[in-house]
């Protein structure tokens, strides 16, 4: 005999507790992976959804995601040689006191 969960369709998308669930990843993580681009997701209405397939992927490490997230950026450099040593307007650099 078979059990009601072989007779239901596989998932094709998550939910954001569905995918903490399946993935044993935690919420807060997920949603930094979808803010820096390495899962992707859709929103369809109201709902954040994870698509099934990306997030295997993500789980597998997909080399082409990962190698696009961990990429060092280059420090910008000054617009202009006179304004190397000038700090952006609010920021201010304090004395160091021991």
């Amino acid at each position: 005999m078979t059990s009601p969960a072989q007779n239901e369709p596989q998932k094709l998308a998550y939910r954001i507790d569905e995918a903490v669930k399946a993935s044993g990843l935690g919420r807060s993580f997920l949603y930094e992976r979808m803010a820096d681009g390495s899962l992707k997701s859709v929103k369809i209405g109201g709902r954040r959804l994870i698509m099934r397939d990306d997030l295997l992927r993500f789980l597998c490490g997909d080399i082409a995601v990962a190698s696009e997230v961990e990429a060092p950026r280059a420090k910008p450099k000054p617009k202009s040689a006179s304004r190397a040593g000038v700090l952006p307007f609010g920021q201010l650099e304090l004395p160091w006191r021991r």
